[in-house]
């Protein structure tokens, strides 16, 4: 630790901070528009200029690293003048169009003009012209009158996805950002930059222009879009999401997404299966439910519990697996519990993208799931399966025609979905389910940390988690579990796996809880 004098008062810091980190550590702001504590320090904007005593003029923050004894002045006239000076040369050529920004709102440019904007424009000479709308690949719209040069996205494009697209060109006021020749911004984390630009040179094509973001409410979450488990931003409105922001995350996935998770979002509102279907026409969700307890009942009354087989997910949370295997071993006394998924691998990488499309895979593994796909083929082909209910697993969908033809052979299907899908109406009885973002739950990402997601809205029409569709089964058949909250389900979930002892769902941190490796095959 070293100890620093900042703005009159002294602080310990830990050692390695630069100025703007350990000023933020210890409560005070300096603004900046080009450093980023993900991208190398490029020192080219100026704004977070402070005294330092002893120093030969002021000095850079970002650029400058704590020492013992050092102090630091960051309130004084002289540095508050200088950051008057950087944002009357910011908006000397600045166009001033907030209102068609869609910055606005979460704009370094507005928020730094009000706090400590040179009022006045002093300038007698027209504004430098540039090119307003320029398309520098699938999912970027560059504005290079907005752009302050602060050169994070080339960084980004330079260090990060290690790609080149993005160059700074030309001199003096004639500066820009373009591709470099020949190229277009189009690596799998091109979506960055938006999030990196302060201003509003840099915006989205998929968000431009749909909402302001001060109608938006912010959720904390995970990306469920693969196995890597991103930590996002949720920014929703009145039961809508309208995009995935990255949140910063150490052990996952530092400040960054990748594109495909960031435009996963649309399968939260789109096709989305609001009401039970009972034979592929839509019933009131207690006739589906009571369809469902009678059709179990008289299997297992006929020909005994393993009669009923149970299908848990990949794709649904921590808690409904852990009720749904409860509900299995406890209430239907059933060895056939299967967690088979089968989502088929796609493109990884080495950086965050995994080839595995399921974010909680890993989750079945701890909670000690049979996850062989052959296993479950060969207890539904031998013919001794006559209900077999799926939670929030497209079989048939992902599997395709061969496992279309397999569960035909069934002679009742359930199926817990989020969304319309050919299984939805072929199966017997389909039950709404709510999506992450519309329940509390947790995931086990591919290296075995263990995050929570936080409910953002309430589901539409009879659509509930699945874990509470599962504990009403339960009820119907006899076994009430008394779980009202996915607190409640934790309870019973760290007592019964030592790796969770001791914990709870609130109290799982907000970038998640490294699960001890060996207690991966769970119990």
């Amino acid at each position: 630790m070293a100890t620093i004098t900042l703005n009159g008062r002294q602080v310990e810091v830990p050692d390695g901070l630069n100025l703007i980190q350990a000023a933020e550590h210890a409560g005070v702001t300096i603004p900046h528009y080009c450093y980023h504590p993900g991208l190398p320090i490029d020192g080219n904007c100026r704004m977070c200029l402070v005294e330092i005593e002893g120093a030969r003029g002021p000095q850079i923050s970002c650029n400058t690293f704590v020492k013992d004894g050092m102090v630091v002045k960051t309130d004084t006239p002289a540095v508050e003048k200088m950051r008057k000076g950087v944002q009357e040369f910011l908006l000397l050529n600045h166009p001033i169009d907030c209102p068609i920004c869609d910055q606005a709102g979460e704009c370094r440019l507005q928020d730094y003009y009000m706090e400590y904007g040179q009022y006045e424009n002093r300038s007698m000479v027209p504004k430098v012209e540039k090119n307003k709308v320029v398309d520098l690949g699938p999912l970027v719209v560059l504005d290079q009158e907005r752009c302050i040069l602060c050169s994070r996205c080339v960084r980004f494009c330079e260090s990060v996805t290690e790609t080149g697209e993005l160059v700074i060109a030309g001199r003096g006021d004639k500066s820009r950002i373009e591709t470099f020749p020949g190229m277009e911004l189009d690596n799998p984390y091109s979506g960055n930059v938006v999030d990196l630009c302060p201003v509003g040179a840099l915006t989205s094509k998929d968000f431009r222009f749909k909402q302001r973001v001060w109608f938006l409410n912010t959720t904390k979450s995970v990306c469920v879009g693969c196995a890597n488990g991103c930590s996002v931003n949720v920014d929703h409105r009145a039961g809508m999401t309208y995009r995935y922001k990255p949140r910063h995350n150490a052990q996952v996935n530092e400040y960054w997404m990748c594109d495909a998770g960031r435009l996963s979002y649309k399968a939260l509102n789109d096709n989305r299966l609001y009401g039970a279907l009972v034979d592929g026409d839509e019933q009131p969700i207690g006739i589906a439910l009571d369809a469902v307890i009678a059709k179990v009942k008289a299997a297992v009354a006929e020909f005994g519990p393993d009669a009923v087989a149970l299908v848990g997910s990949a794709h649904a949370t921590l808690e409904s697996n852990f009720v749904l295997k409860r509900l299995a071993a406890e209430v239907l006394k059933t060895s056939k519990l299967f967690g088979a998924t089968l989502t088929p691998d796609g493109e990884g990488d080495d950086f965050l993208i995994k080839a595995d499309k399921t974010p909680n895979r890993k989750g079945l593994e701890f909670l000690g799931y049979q996850q062989s796909a052959e296993a479950l083929k060969a207890a539904v082909a031998s013919g001794t399966v006559k209900v077999l209910i799926a939670m929030d697993n497209d079989l048939v969908g992902e599997g395709g025609p061969e496992w279309a033809q397999l569960f035909k052979s069934v002679p009742f299907t359930v199926f817990m979905t989020k969304h319309h899908t050919p299984w939805a109406e072929m199966a017997n009885v389909t039950l709404p389910i709510a999506s992450h973002v519309e329940q509390f739950g947790s995931f086990v990402q591919a290296k075995g940390v263990l995050q929570k997601v936080m409910k953002a809205y309430d589901a539409q029409g009879d659509a509930i988690p699945s874990w509470e569709l599962v504990s009403s089964l339960a009820r119907a058949l006899g076994t009430d579990f008394g779980y009202d909250d996915v607190e409640q389900i934790w309870t019973d979930m760290s007592a019964a796996y030592e790796a969770l002892n001791g914990m709870s769902f609130y109290g799982i941190p907000e970038t998640g809880h490294q699960l001890p490796v060996a207690e991966m095959v769970g119990k």
